[in-house]
C-alpha cells in the first residue's frame, strides 16, 4: 500500500521550472517584424538645399494683420493703438477685441510678438487663450536671423 502511494506522489510532483518556449516564440516574431520594418524606416534622403537671398513680397495682404506685442515688462499693446499699454488685468478686453475682429473678418491674421526678455508664460497664455476662444488665424511672430556672413 505504501509503495503505491509513493509512486503516485512521485508522478504528481510539480516541476519548478519556467517554460521559456513562449518567450522564445514571441522574441522570434518581434525579431522578424523589426527586420522587415527597419529597411522601410531608413529610406530618408539627405539633401542640401541651395540658399538664396531673401525676397520681399510685393503683394499686399487684403487685410492688414493685427499684431499684439508683449513688452519686457509684461505689458500688452496692439498695432492699432501702439501708444496704449494694456495690463494683465485688462487682458480680457484685448481678447474680446480679437474675438470680435476674427468674427467680423474670417481672413484677419493675428500675430503675437514678444520682447526677448518677456515672460514666455505670457506669450503661451495669450496664444492658448485666443485659440480656445475660436480665433484660428493666430501666429507667433519672430524676427529673421541676420546672416552676418552674406550681409543679408
Amino acid at each position: 500500500m505504501q509503495n503505491s502511494m509513493r509512486s503516485a506522489r512521485n508522478r504528481k510532483r510539480l516541476i519548478a521550472e519556467i517554460n521559456v518556449v513562449p518567450y522564445i516564440d514571441v522574441t522570434l516574431v518581434l525579431l522578424i517584424i523589426f527586420m522587415v520594418t527597419a529597411p522601410i524606416v531608413q529610406q530618408a534622403v539627405t539633401v542640401e538645399l541651395p540658399q538664396t537671398q531673401a525676397v520681399q513680397s510685393t503683394d499686399m495682404p487684403a487685410v492688414e494683420p493685427f499684431v499684439i506685442s508683449i513688452t519686457a515688462e509684461g505689458l500688452y499693446k496692439t498695432s492699432k493703438a501702439p501708444q496704449v499699454f494694456i495690463s494683465e488685468k485688462e487682458l480680457d478686453l484685448l481678447v474680446a477685441e480679437v474675438i470680435a475682429r476674427s468674427r467680423l473678418n474670417a481672413e484677419q491674421q493675428f500675430y503675437i510678438q514678444a520682447d526677448r526678455a518677456a515672460i514666455y508664460g505670457k506669450v503661451v497664455n495669450l496664444f492658448t487663450l485666443l485659440k480656445s476662444q475660436g480665433v484660428n488665424n493666430v501666429s507667433l511672430m519672430t524676427a529673421p536671423k541676420l546672416d552676418t556672413e552674406n550681409n543679408v
